[in-house]
C-alpha cells in the first residue's frame, strides 16, 4: 500500500450556490495540484467564483475561500477564530464551518458530504422569511 504524506489534504469537492441554485461545481485535488471547475455561465458573473478564469489553480480556490471569510485584520480575530475552534486563520477551515456566507449576498458553499439549503446556513433568510417565503428559492 502506498503511504501518503499526512500533510497533504484529501481532495475537496464543493458547490457554490446562489440561494439554492448550484452555480458552480469544483473538485480540488491538492496532491496533483489540479482543479476541475464547472460554472453556470447563464448566471451573473458577480456571483461566480472564477468569472474570468479559463484555467483555475489551487491558489485561485484558496483566494476564493478567503474572499468568503471575515477579514484577517478584523478586530478581535483571535476571539472569532476561537469561537470556531480554530487556532489559526485558515480560510479553508473557516469556510467549512461558515459555508462562506456573507451577509451582503446569497452566495454560499456546500461541501460534498452535506445536504444543506440556503435556509440552513444564511442568517438573513430567517429575518426575511416573513417578507417572502420563497426568498431562497429564487
Amino acid at each position: 500500500m502506498k503511504k501518503l504524506n499526512m500533510f497533504i489534504a484529501p481532495p475537496l469537492q464543493f458547490e457554490v450556490l446562489e440561494h439554492d441554485r448550484v452555480i458552480a461545481k469544483i473538485k480540488l485535488d491538492y496532491m496533483n495540484q489540479t482543479v476541475d471547475v464547472w460554472q453556470d455561465n447563464s448566471v451573473s458573473p458577480i456571483f461566480l467564483p472564477f468569472p474570468t478564469k479559463k484555467k483555475v489553480n489551487v491558489g485561485d480556490v484558496l483566494d476564493y475561500f478567503e474572499s468568503r471569510c471575515f477579514p484577517r485584520t478584523r478586530h478581535h480575530v483571535d476571539k472569532v477564530l476561537q469561537s470556531l475552534n480554530l487556532r489559526d486563520y485558515v480560510p479553508t477551515e473557516i469556510v467549512k464551518q461558515t459555508h462562506g456566507v456573507l451577509y451582503d449576498d446569497y452566495v454560499w458553499i456546500r461541501f460534498s458530504d452535506e445536504e444543506l439549503t440556503c435556509a440552513d446556513v444564511h442568517p438573513r433568510f430567517a429575518s426575511e422569511q416573513g417578507l417572502s417565503s420563497d426568498l431562497c428559492k429564487q
